[in-house]
């Protein structure tokens, strides 16, 4: 192929409208946060209608909203109101998005006595699960293995001249 005519398919390709990638670029950084849990929800919507057996017009008619609307939302480009989110759930009896308790998410816990509560619960699991006896002998041994590491001392391995 000459030189000629790979000049002419590329000026074929080569638009005489400008370009907005730059515009839809800023639009993507500016609301990232909200377009990426948007498409979360829109794989979590696609998930649960395939799991249910359902299609795009059965959620819409659901949701009492058009099937275009429907199809904006799985697109995870539709920057979705709590409304919307709440429709979306009990049309597909499931939870989409889980709002953590202020106070809860702050709460201190006491984690005395962790490694106490933590041997109990390995003997728990040793009587509850015989098959995973295994896995817990191998994961006493590790915490056997680190306890020893923390009661010797580090020796140099350069010699005191």
């Amino acid at each position: 192929m000459e030189l000629s005519d790979r000049l002419e398919k590329f000026e074929k390709l080569v638009s005489n409208e400008p370009s907005n990638f730059l515009s839809k670029l800023e639009y993507y950084r500016t609301n990232k946060k909200w377009l990426d849990k948007s498409a979360m929800v829109a794989v979590n919507v696609l998930e649960a209608l395939k799991t249910k057996g359902l299609s795009q017009k059965d959620l819409a008619q659901k949701m009492n909203v058009s099937a275009q609307q429907v199809n904006k939302i799985l697109k995870g480009q539709q920057n979705l109101t709590f409304e919307t989110i709440s429709k979306l759930e009990t049309a597909l009896e499931t939870s989409l998005i889980e709002i953590i308790d202020f106070k809860a998410a702050n709460t201190t816990f006491d984690i005395s006595n962790t490694e106490e509560r933590v041997n109990s619960a390995l003997r728990q699991m040793k009587k509850a699960m015989p098959n995973v006896k295994k896995q817990v002998v191998v994961y006493e041994k590790k915490i056997a293995l680190i306890k020893d590491q923390k009661k010797t001392p580090l020796s140099s391995p350069f010699k005191n001249s």
